[in-house]
């Protein structure tokens, strides 16, 4: 187990070489980031002015909550599938660059274009398994409990799913299926990678952190608005650096996992995290 852990901790390494070698990959997810932004604000004004104008002509009641219901239903759908879209995107660029190509942003979205029926699939299945456990875990006792739980293992299983549909071209439930297959085998490097990136990206979010008290504590001593503020933008412009490096380096990680889980080969770079067959435990 532990030399599992190790491995997966040279892997997260590795799949952090690999963003800062190729910045590029780090666009994908700019991209994805914008387009959220972009959604939840339109979406936002316009609940409110169903809101607003509702409650001019009357209209509050069960007409407009329907109307409130289904588009806030169809915008968590809508940031579901932007974010799994250009997640797709980003392991299909991360895979060509593990392979040795020299991919362009244009590459990734082509490749995930074409299972765009797939992941409007699987964008409507997570939506829907999110709410739920959203529900569970905002419950009381018993509930509270299994949505704890049941989200755990739900974020175990559909480790695999995004390059299982780009590459095997499965439903969601076969996806889901085949992913817990895959992990199951490799649940060490997967887990110690995941774990690295857990303890390596929650230091640099409590930087950030840090950086904002420190904007809050200048401004309770001296009251200039002006230095808060300044020290916010800085804090918020980290996080989303931050953020972007996260995303990046966790479809590397994936894209590598996945193509040595299939295909037995370590992707370049990675022959020191491979330098046992993780899954037969015979040399690579």
């Amino acid at each position: 187990m532990f030399e599992n852990m190790w491995r997966g901790w040279d892997l997260f390494k590795t799949s952090l070489s690999v963003v800062r070698d190729d910045k590029s990959l780090l666009l994908l997810p700019l991209i994805s980031g914008i387009a959220l932004v972009i959604i939840v604000t339109s979406f936002a004004t316009g609940m409110f002015g169903i809101l607003f104008w509702g409650q001019i002509f009357g209209l509050v009641g069960g007409t407009a909550l329907a109307v409130e219901v289904v588009l806030g239903f169809l915008m968590y759908f809508l940031t579901f599938f932007v974010g799994i879209y250009f997640n797709a995107a980003l392991v299909a660029c991360a895979t060509l660059r593990l392979q040795g190509g020299n991919p362009k942003i244009t590459d990734g979205l082509q490749v995930a274009g074409q299972r765009m029926g797939k992941i409007l699939q699987w964008s409507l299945l997570a939506a829907t398994v999110s709410l739920i456990l959203s529900a569970l875990r905002s419950s009381k006792g018993l509930g509270r409990a299994a949505g704890s739980i049941l989200g755990i293992a739900w974020s175990v299983a559909i480790f695999f799913v995004i390059p299982v549909i780009l590459y095997e071209g499965l439903s969601p439930f076969k996806a889901i299926k085949r992913s817990a297959m895959l992990l199951k085998n490799s649940w060490g490097e997967a887990l110690g990678g995941s774990l690295g990136m857990g303890i390596v990206f929650g230091l640099l979010f409590l930087v950030g952190l840090g950086i904002f008290m420190i904007g809050f504590l200048l401004f309770a001593m001296t009251g200039g608005i002006e230095l808060f503020v300044l020290f916010l933008v800085i804090t918020l412009v980290y996080w989303m650096i931050v953020g972007l490096v996260y995303s990046a380096v966790n479809g590397v990680l994936r894209a590598a996992l996945y193509r040595f889980a299939t295909t037995g080969k370590s992707s370049r770079g990675f022959e020191k995290a491979f330098y046992r067959n993780p899954w037969s435990g015979a040399p690579a």
